[in-house]
């Protein structure tokens, strides 16, 4: 029944559990766990992500509904620049089945240092897996490594016309020729190297798909400074060397907007209170977003994600 709760006892038990573990996980490191409210002015800019608005009963535009806490712990991060960290629920519109949810948890955690960063970064992910689950140290490697085992390319030199050949027997070449070169990644990524990845750490992505990451020289290539956990063939953790120069992420808000537009998707309005926090002065920091309920399925080793979440009749 749709009004019944989607989780058994067990499931919910099993659930505290885990919160009260990743609490004292951040706790004994010195971070600092905030609130932040669940609506924002502007939504997130990413191309692929949906916002739901919200309105009051006069239909006056209030803002959108939480995508994640990025904007308002950004601007917490640059008044106190000390660790820390929120749990609580975030919305994406448009996301719905056996691995998705409109309403889902979110940990989202940021450490400001100088040392590092991102080898600290992909270091702590590490030891929050080893330390709350049974999969032990996940092996990091190279976006690059992965894709040129499966498809014989260097995906940050690879062209829109290497690629949709690949493309072409997952979709059909008349879908496959109107992809842009993320959507090309994202589809041959997804279908043929993250079902097999099994306890890893995925860094330095292709640049365009640097998000809010700073890009970096890595050889000959140049990449995006972004790590993505996957456990059990799931993306569980997603995490970036912050961007923290306020022009830079103004032209990145740009970017996105016509990447949305090109894509047939809603322009956003800009945060700017996000640029007048990187104005004022990000340190240099990391910042990382979990799915507490997807890490939870791989924990119980759960078919649906509505497993793991106490009711999902409303979504």
């Amino acid at each position: 029944m749709m009004d019944r709760p989607s989780a058994t006892k067990t499931s919910l038990e099993v659930r505290a559990s885990l919160l009260s573990e990743l609490r004292s996980f951040f706790e004994a490191r010195q971070s600092l766990e905030v609130d932040v409210p669940a609506i924002a002015k502007s939504p997130a800019s990413d191309p692929w992500l949906d916002s739901f608005t919200v309105n009051d009963p006069a239909g006056l535009h209030i803002g959108y509904l939480l995508t994640s806490p990025e904007t308002y712990l950004k601007r917490l991060l640059s008044e106190y620049q000390c660790p820390l960290h929120a749990i609580g629920k975030a919305y994406r519109a448009n996301e719905e089945g056996s691995e998705h949810a409109i309403e889902f948890t979110i940990l989202e955690w940021y450490r400001p240092t100088t040392f590092r960063p991102f080898q600290a970064m992909v270091s702590e992910i590490q030891d929050l897996v080893e330390t709350l689950t049974e999969y032990g140290r996940p092996e990091v490697i190279a976006y690059s490594d992965v894709f040129e085992a499966a498809y014989g390319l260097n995906p940050h030199q690879a062209t829109i016309d290497d690629l949709v050949q690949f493309s072409s027997d997952l979709v059909g070449s008349k879908a496959a020729t109107s992809l842009d070169l993320d959507s090309q990644l994202n589809i041959l990524f997804a279908t043929e190297i993250e079902p097999h990845l099994k306890n890893n750490i995925v860094i330095n992505f292709p640049t365009i798909q640097s998000a809010q990451a700073r890009i970096e020289c890595d050889g000959a290539d140049s990449v995006a400074k972004r790590a993505e956990l996957y456990i059990a063939g799931r993306e569980i953790a997603n995490g970036y060397h912050e961007l923290t120069d306020a022009v830079e992420q103004a032209a990145r808000f740009e970017e996105h907007n016509r990447r949305r537009k090109s894509l047939h998707r809603p322009i956003v309005p800009r945060d700017d209170a996000l640029l007048d926090a990187l104005t004022s002065g990000l340190p240099e920091s990391y910042g990382v977003a979990l799915g507490v309920d997807r890490l939870l399925q791989v924990m119980t080793q759960s078919k649906t994600l509505s497993e793991c979440m106490t009711f999902t009749g409303h979504l």
